[in-house]
């Protein structure tokens, strides 16, 4: 999840949390774009990978539109 709002990170963290996820292990958070793509690519190359990815739209360093186009183009080289 990226967003640079803490209050959008607290609310789908609680919202996440009430759904049964555990949000300390199994969801990461960031606040730019940027991090969000580098964790990304850190997840795949140790084998790991997300199931869903929520990106704010306008983040500091790189907005979340951005982030997404260079996450599908590192998915899918």
């Amino acid at each position: 999840m990226a967003d640079d709002e803490e209050f959008c990170l607290a609310s789908m963290k609680a919202m996440l949390f009430k759904a049964g996820v555990d949000v300390e292990n199994q969801v990461d958070f960031c606040i730019t774009g940027l991090e969000a793509v580098d964790q990304v690519k850190d997840a795949y190359l140790n084998n790991m990978s997300y199931l869903v990815i929520f990106t704010d739209f306008n983040m500091p360093i790189m907005n979340g539109i951005d982030a997404t186009a260079q996450i599908r183009t590192f998915l899918t080289d």
